[in-house]
């Protein structure tokens, strides 16, 4: 449901799943960006609900979009650069 398979645009996010009133919500918090969403899945859909600075299950939803539209690429595609000042993740072809 969540996707791992590429890069997260939240790096720092948390993921919890939580069982609340019988049903099964997946929490995401990126605690640096103060920004948070919730989904649970009702029949076939799925609510979401989310808040912060930045819409987090949007930008997530943007990001999964791109890399479908992008052939799927695999993780060894990706390149990450780290320095003292912060992370920087390269998309294939940028």
């Amino acid at each position: 449901m969540i996707p791992t398979r590429t890069p997260h645009p939240a790096p720092r996010a948390q993921h919890v799943t939580l069982d609340r009133d019988g049903r099964e919500e997946h929490v995401l918090i990126d605690v640096e960006g103060e920004a948070w969403a919730v989904l649970h899945q009702d029949r076939d859909d799925w609510v979401v609900r989310q808040g912060g600075p930045t819409l987090l299950w949007d930008a997530m939803e943007e990001h999964v979009t791109r890399w479908r539209r992008d052939g799927t690429p695999s993780l060894d595609r990706f390149g990450i650069t780290v320095t003292p000042e912060g992370q920087t993740i390269s998309w294939p072809g940028s």
